[in-house]
């Protein structure tokens, strides 16, 4: 069962239904680097009891707070729960306490101002969004444009990252590969609002959803995809409740081509490479997307496939998520180098992922590992193989 699927009542009553059996240790990627209880699933939420269950505010100290941060929202724990507790949402929940409180970290705050002034998760005015399509053939195609069959909401690190950006071009390209009418959002596009949610402001986090949703009913689109795991899990999960019945496909960018490969809508050349993928968690465990970038890797002629030893649902995290980075990058680095690990005993040329995030991680990861590997995007292999 996916975690978005878990039944949840609040924090007190499923603080109160853990059993402290210890199978989330087991599978958290903080507990794995760092060894302590108190960053276990379990122990944040034997402190959560305490404080806000049974009323002892003596225990909500700053070590408390910063245990509570020093997660990727991965979402394995919650699979691993022998009591069902939806643990990735339970911790949304804590972050909300803990900045309705005034105790959100520096990090938090600064993404928040951020996301505030500029609609965006950078500093950079939001109507550079498409700054990144100067390298398209017709860079105008991208603005928005009411009518087109498909809007692709290209996302924030993808729009002002310039690693990044290398995935929105090859969506473009693919998408122009295959003769598919799309736009984008433009700078009408706000981020998806996961960095919100995340940080424990639900509220906010709605306000940009909802314009989202409205810009898209504005345009006329009935078809969305995104190239972010987390912009297409919120898109699927907390956006829904703004469409109010109005007809709108939404998949990842990964599901969308693999259709248009079987369509036959785009052809892949040979590709002589040992590939193996790396599972986003949103995408992945937490978004039930599994089958389609490994359809897409599969489909090249050439390639032999290799799969690294934990995916799927027990995919590790590259620990990037759940905005770690913003309060502990050296913690988020330490988890990537365990993944890095994995990838190394492949023997593979390639290894490839379907989040932005995930690729900036590993990236710096296998560069710092100096292992000749490298590291791409699904759609950039996909462009490869068209070339």
């Amino acid at each position: 069962m996916s975690n978005q699927n878990k039944p949840y009542n609040s924090l007190e009553q499923e603080a109160l239904i853990c059993a402290r059996c210890g199978y989330c240790r087991g599978v958290c990627p903080v507990y794995q680097t760092i060894g302590w209880e108190s960053a276990t699933p379990r122990g944040k939420i034997s402190i959560a009891r305490q404080v806000f269950a049974l009323k002892d505010q003596q225990k909500f100290t700053d070590e408390f707070v910063h245990r509570v941060t020093q997660c990727t929202l991965c979402g394995a724990c919650a699979q691993a729960c022998s009591t069902d507790i939806d643990l990735r949402r339970l911790y949304m929940d804590l972050r909300e306490r803990i900045a309705d409180m005034g105790k959100s970290p520096k990090g938090y705050t600064a993404l928040q101002a951020n996301l505030a002034a500029n609609r965006n998760i950078t500093t950079f005015d939001n109507k550079e969004r498409l700054d990144w399509a100067q390298d398209v053939d017709d860079p105008e195609q991208l603005e928005p444009r009411e009518g087109a069959k498909v809007c692709y909401f290209v996302g924030c690190v993808s729009s002002f990252f310039p690693q990044a950006s290398e995935v929105a071009l090859s969506v473009s390209e693919i998408l122009n590969e295959a003769k598919i009418d799309f736009t984008t959002l433009g700078g009408d596009e706000w981020c998806c609002g996961f960095p919100l949610l995340a940080s424990g402001r639900p509220d906010e986090a709605r306000t940009f959803m909802q314009h989202n949703v409205e810009r898209i009913k504005a345009l006329g689109i009935h078809t969305l995809i995104a190239s972010c795991p987390s912009c297409s899990h919120v898109w699927k999960g907390s956006a829904a409740e703004f469409l109010d019945g109005y007809e709108l496909e939404i998949q990842h960018a990964t599901e969308y081509i693999a259709r248009l490969i079987r369509e036959g809508r785009i052809t892949l050349g040979e590709m002589q490479a040992r590939i193996t993928y790396h599972d986003p968690c949103d995408l992945g465990r937490n978004g039930g997307v599994f089958e389609a970038p490994r359809e897409i890797i599969q489909a090249i002629p050439g390639v032999e496939f290799v799969e690294i030893e934990h995916n799927r649902m027990q995919s590790l995290c590259c620990g990037g998520g759940g905005n770690l980075q913003s309060v502990d990058a050296d913690l988020a680095s330490s988890i990537t180098a365990i993944r890095v690990e994995e990838i190394k005993k492949t023997g593979a040329d390639i290894v490839v992922s379907a989040c932005q995030q995930c690729e900036q991680m590993l990236s710096a990861s296998i560069r710092k590992a100096g292992l000749k590997v490298r590291v791409m995007d699904l759609s950039q292999l996909i462009l490869e193989a068209l070339g």
